[in-house]
């Protein structure tokens, strides 16, 4: 089936990194049209638990859904520039529903800068896409992976998403619903 996947930035991205994902989610979802779309209006503020200065991801995710109603051939992968937090959590790099039409990934945790650190642009780029391609496997129907070196494997720390590699492993790969 053919597939079409939409960025969604909720905040200004260099156009450059938007650039990059698309060639790299292209590449690792070989099916699919890889595209941005800054429409429908989406305001983040919405969605800011004041207590916490936190996005509640779930919620934007919903809000999502409603706004673009994607279709079964369509998966919407959010990115945004604010920490987010879902449940119990504390914070999330990303969300996802397994076999879902909306996943998100949330920028400021993926930076070297948010723990004190000097900034490292090719890190930062490699985070994303890790966390880009888990959450969108998740809206391809795929579970975490027990294989640490896979992209599907859990993070509980950027430790665990350095360590990882930024594709699917073989059995992850044959495992991608295409459908609805």
């Amino acid at each position: 089936m053919y597939m079409h996947v939409v960025i969604r930035p909720l905040n200004k991205l260099d156009n450059e990194l938007l650039n990059f994902l698309i060639r790299t989610l292209s590449k690792e979802f070989d099916y699919a049209n890889v595209t941005v779309s800054n429409t429908p209006k989406i305001d983040i503020e919405d969605f800011i638990d004041g207590r916490r200065n936190q996005i509640r991801s779930s919620e934007l995710l919903y809000c999502v859904l409603e706004k673009m109603k994607p279709t079964g051939e369509m998966k919407i992968l959010l990115i945004c520039d604010m920490d987010a937090y879902t449940g119990d959590l504390n914070f999330v790099f990303g969300e996802a529903y397994r076999g879902g039409r909306a996943a998100a990934i949330y920028l400021p945790r993926l930076r070297q800068e948010f723990y004190h650190l000097k900034p490292d642009e090719l890190l930062f780029r490699d985070r994303i896409v890790k966390e880009a391609i888990h959450e969108l496997g998740h809206s391809f129907g795929l579970y975490h992976c027990a294989n640490k070196k896979c992209v599907m494997h859990f993070s509980n720390s950027l430790q665990d998403t350095d360590f990882k590699q930024g594709s699917f492993c073989p059995n992850c790969k044959i495992n991608i619903e295409y459908k609805d």
